[in-house]
């Protein structure tokens, strides 16, 4: 029964990473929505997927998870990656889906990566993981919209952008 629940528990939680039914909304004008990949969405994904493969791995190992469980899981996790992601750019901020919403005026800098754009500020960063072909065109709205968020902070804040 424990392992119904562990397995079920890390499914779940995998799941509340492309999708919830009750989300947050992404407030503002719509300025870009892109869409993400098969090796985007892996990317967000991946560290619940390790876990699931760990778990699997380790019933399989220990017997306590038959055949049939194992291939549920891997299923399940399947099916959880085929789910659309998309980052919906707003006025206001950028959004995953209704997963998460995370507001300009969090970030004050941002990193280019080979796999698309860190955004970095007082919380904990934000990546964002994008298809290569919307990667210039994100970088120079995300450019923007943070001159613009860092107009707005005092002159003692600004210096600590730069």
């Amino acid at each position: 029964m424990l392992i119904l629940v562990l397995v079920s528990m890390a499914i779940m939680w995998t799941l509340w990473r492309a999708w919830l039914p009750v989300g947050v909304a992404a407030p503002g004008r719509l300025l870009l929505e892109v869409p993400l990949g098969w090796r985007e969405r892996w990317r967000w994904h991946r560290k619940n997927l390790y876990a699931l493969a760990i778990l699997i791995l380790l019933g399989a190992l220990g017997g306590w998870l038959p055949l049939l469980g194992q291939g549920m899981i891997a299923g399940l996790a399947l099916l959880v990656l085929l789910l659309p992601l998309r980052y919906r750019f707003t006025e206001e901020g950028v959004a995953l889906n209704n997963v998460f919403f995370r507001r300009w005026e969090e970030f004050r800098a941002y990193r280019a990566e080979p796999w698309g754009i860190r955004l970095e500020g007082a919380g904990p960063p934000c990546a964002l993981y994008l298809p290569p072909g919307a990667r210039n065109q994100v970088q120079a709205l995300v450019d923007a919209r943070l001159r613009h968020a860092v107009r707005g902070v005092s002159s003692a804040s600004r210096k600590e952008v730069r």
